[in-house]
């Protein structure tokens, strides 16, 4: 069994000692760097904003986006502790170290939850709190985009079982892109194959135009995988939502 690390330890209270509101030491997090300063890495993060009831959420395995997600909850500080509580928000994040442990932050409403010793005010979240919900619109955008791709192809394609962009999607999908300007792509999801004189497949992809300020946007990008081994994209639809 993995042993899991509680990350969101409770605060010790000793007679005649001041409470240490330090956010890193009270939710563990130093702990955790020390383990990454050792060599450990985090491959996942899962965050939830309820607890697992009416909840808006996102996995990413992204090392950019886990270490813009660590950064942001690492500038937050602690104010001081507030008497009040919040029952219908619960937000949690959850880090997936390469050991096997888990790293769990809870919050309640805007606040740190800090299990028995109540909730605190904090401080510097402005970052992790927008960064978390662009997450998950980017997650609640991706799942829409799957379960409308059945009706932006004609027959005779099949859906994947798993969206998963796995190893031989991805050499698919860098082979096809190799030398292509101007525009960054971005593989999110494998929709589905169509069996011709070799195949067919449809990525979901995010695509960012190489220029200053750009706006990213979904696209579907339709690959053709020859017998003798050779990718081309053979078509490249704008979803515009």
């Amino acid at each position: 069994m993995k042993k899991v690390i509680a990350v969101l330890m409770m605060i010790m209270l000793l007679a005649g000692t001041a409470l240490a509101e330090d956010f890193r030491s009270m939710t563990g997090l130093d702990g955790v760097q020390a383990k990454l300063d050792a060599g450990v890495t985090m491959d996942k993060v899962y965050y939830t904003d309820g607890y697992g009831f009416s909840i808006s959420e996102f996995t990413t395995e992204d090392p950019e986006e886990i270490s813009l997600l660590w950064a942001a909850l690492n500038r937050i500080t602690v104010k001081g502790r507030v008497d009040e509580s919040i029952t219908d928000w619960y937000p949690q994040i959850v880090f997936y170290l390469s050991d096997g442990t888990q790293a769990i932050v809870s919050f309640e409403a805007k606040w740190l939850s800090a299990g028995a010793a109540g909730n605190y005010e904090i401080e510097n979240a402005e970052d992790f709190w927008a960064l978390t919900a662009s997450l998950v619109q980017k997650q609640e955008e991706k799942e829409k985009m799957i379960s409308a791709w059945g009706e932006t192809v004609d027959g005779g394609w099949e859906a994947a079982p798993d969206p998963a962009v796995t190893d031989r999607v991805r050499a698919l999908f860098d082979k096809a892109v190799k030398g292509l300007l101007g525009v960054n792509y971005v593989p999110a999801a494998y929709l589905g194959s169509q069996v011709v004189a070799g195949y067919n497949h449809a990525i979901l992809c995010q695509a960012r135009t190489v220029y200053p300020g750009a706006a990213p946007r979904w696209v579907i990008m339709y690959l053709y995988e020859d017998l003798n081994g050779g990718v081309t994209i053979t078509d490249i639809t704008d979803l515009n939502w």
